[in-house]
C-alpha cells in the first residue's frame, strides 16, 4: 500500500476513534421555576413527590426513590431528600456513565455503593449508577445533578476502583498509627497528598502518614488515566486528638473541637443494629451522644468518662462545667442523659444537673452551660461520667462541649451545706446550696446528709 495512503488512512481511523470517545454530560436542574413536572412546595406540609418519580434529561433517566421533595427556598429551589431516599441514574443499553456530580448543600449525606464517590463526584463505569441519601434525621438538598456518560460505540476504559478500607480514622499524637489501605485495579502510578501538613504528613510514593498535631486532615491517593484505565481518587479523614492522658490534676478542660482527647468511651448495651452511641463531630466540634439508627430507636447504655482527676487539698471549691445542647426526641431527659461522680475506683454517684429549655415548636435547644459543685471532694481522686441511656421508644441526642473542672468565682453555687449540730429543722437544699420547698427527683440535701429521690 502506498506510504501516504496507509498514513492517511491511519489519521483517519485515528479522527473517528476520537469521535467516537467523546462523552456527553447533562444536567438536571432544580432551582428554576419549573423542574420535570413536579410540585413545588414549601411551608408545613406532609406532601412528597411520588414514590418513585421519574425524571429524564437526553438520554439519562432518574429515578427519585423513597421520600423527596421539590421545595421552594430564597433565591432559588431544591431537591430535598430524607433518610433512606435515593435517586437512580441510568443510561441506554451498551453506553455507560462515568461521572456524577451533585451541586449539594451537604455533599457528605450521600454516597454510593459503586464506583468512587468522593465529595460530592462519583467515578466509575456503570450503566446505572444509585446515590444514597445517609442522614439519619431531617433532609438534605441538591440543586442540580451532572451525568457524564460514552455512547454505546465509544470505547470504554475500565474504572480504577480506588478505595481505602476505611474513609473515616481516630487517632492521638503519641500513639502508633497505621493508615487505612488502599485497593486499586488501575495500572496507574498511584500519588498521596495530605490537606493540612500543619496536621499530618503524607509520603507521596508509599502513603506513610507523619502525624505532627492535633487536628483534622484529609489523606488522598490519585492515579491518572492511561492506555487501560480511567482516572481516579480515593480519600480518608484522620481525626487526631492530643495525646491521651490517664491522669490529670485540675485545673483541667477538654473543649472536644479536635476529638475526645483524654475522655474514653465505656458501652454497656447496644442494641443489635447499634455500632455506637457517643462519637465525635469534627464538623460542629463537639462529643454526642445518639442511638437513633437508620429511622429507628434503640435501646442502649454508654458512658462518656473522663481520665481520673486530682483534685487539690485545699478549701477552695471546684467545679465541673461543660455546655450542653439537647433534643426533643427524649423520653424523660432527667433519666436519660446524665452526670455522675466517682472517686478512683469507687462507685458512680449521680450529680443533679438542669437542662436547656426547648424553644416552643424546636426540635434541639440552644447551647447553656451547666455548672455543678465539687464540693467535698477536696483532696480525691475523681472521674467525670456522661452516661446516656435510650430505649426503641425514645432515643434523644445530647451534645457535649467545653467541660472543665476548675475554682470559679461564681458563688451561687455553694459547696457544702452548713446545718449546726443542734439545728435539724428539715429543710431541704439541692446541691447548688438552695433550699426548696420539697424534695426533687435526683440528689437532695437535708439535715446536712444527702439523700436520692428516684
Amino acid at each position: 500500500m502506498n506510504k501516504t495512503l496507509r498514513y492517511s488512512l491511519m489519521g483517519l481511523i485515528a479522527v473517528l476513534c476520537g469521535s467516537l470517545r467523546a462523552q456527553t454530560t447533562v444536567k438536571f436542574d432544580f432551582t428554576g421555576e419549573t423542574a420535570y413536572g413536579m410540585t413545588l412546595l414549601s411551608g408545613n406540609t406532609s406532601e412528597y413527590n411520588p414514590d418513585p418519580y421519574t425524571l429524564a434529561e437526553g438520554d439519562v433517566t432518574a429515578v427519585l426513590n423513597g421520600r423527596t421533595r421539590w421545595w421552594k427556598v430564597s433565591g432559588g429551589n431544591e431537591l430535598r431528600f430524607y433518610a433512606s431516599s435515593n435517586i437512580e441514574l441510568s443510561v441506554p443499553e451498551g453506553s455507560v456513565i462515568t461521572s456524577v456530580k451533585l451541586t449539594a448543600k451537604a455533599a457528605s449525606n450521600f454516597a454510593t455503593e459503586t464506583g468512587t464517590y468522593d465529595n460530592g463526584e462519583w467515578t466509575g463505569t456503570a450503566e446505572t449508577v444509585t446515590i444514597n441519601c445517609t442522614i439519619t434525621k431531617s433532609n438534605t438538598s441538591i440543586t442540580a445533578i451532572e451525568v457524564t456518560y460514552q455512547g454505546a460505540e465509544a470505547p470504554v476504559k475500565k474504572a480504577p476502583k480506588l478505595a481505602f478500607s476505611a474513609t473515616q480514622v481516630s487517632t492521638t499524637l503519641g500513639s502508633e498509627f497505621t493508615a487505612p489501605t488502599l485497593s486499586k485495579e488501575t495500572t496507574a502510578e498511584v500519588t498521596y497528598s495530605s490537606s493540612d501538613e500543619a496536621v499530618a504528613t503524607v509520603d507521596a510514593a508509599t502513603g506513610d502518614v507523619t502525624l505532627v498535631a492535633a487536628g483534622t486532615v484529609v489523606i488522598t491517593a490519585t492515579a491518572e488515566e492511561n492506555e487501560e484505565y480511567s482516572a481516579g481518587s480515593a480519600s480518608y479523614t484522620i481525626i487526631v486528638g492530643e495525646a491521651i492522658r490517664t491522669e490529670v490534676t485540675e485545673p483541667y478542660e477538654e473543649t472536644f473541637e479536635a476529638g475526645m482527647g483524654s475522655f474514653t468511651i465505656e458501652d454497656v448495651t447496644l442494641e443489635e443494629g447499634l455500632s455506637y452511641v457517643w462519637s465525635h463531630d469534627s464538623k460542629y466540634k463537639y462529643m454526642k451522644a445518639s442511638a437513633f439508627v437508620s429511622g429507628s430507636n434503640k435501646a442502649s447504655e454508654s458512658w462518656l468518662v473522663s481520665p481520673v482527676i486530682e483534685i487539690a487539698a485545699t478549701e477552695v471549691v471546684r467545679y465541673v462545667s461543660f455546655d450542653q445542647c439537647i433534643s426533643k426526641y427524649f423520653g424523660t431527659v432527667s433519666e436519660e442523659a446524665t452526670l455522675w461522680v466517682r472517686e478512683q475506683g469507687g462507685e458512680w454517684k449521680q450529680l443533679a444537673i438542669t437542662y436547656p429549655e426547648l424553644p416552643e415548636g424546636k426540635n434541639w435547644s440552644a447551647f447553656e452551660t451547666q455548672k455543678v459543685s465539687l464540693a467535698g471532694y477536696e483532696g480525691r481522686k475523681i472521674q467525670i461520667g456522661f452516661k446516656y441511656t435510650s430505649t426503641s421508644e425514645a432515643a434523644g441526642t445530647w451534645e457535649i462541649k467545653n467541660f472543665s473542672v476548675n475554682t470559679s468565682a461564681d458563688e451561687t453555687a455553694i459547696g457544702k451545706v452548713e446545718v449546726a449540730a443542734a439545728r435539724k429543722d428539715g429543710a431541704i437544699y439541692n446541691l447548688a446550696g438552695q433550699r426548696v420547698e420539697k424534695a426533687r427527683k435526683g440528689i437532695n440535701i437535708r439535715d446536712g446528709k444527702k439523700f436520692i429521690v428516684k
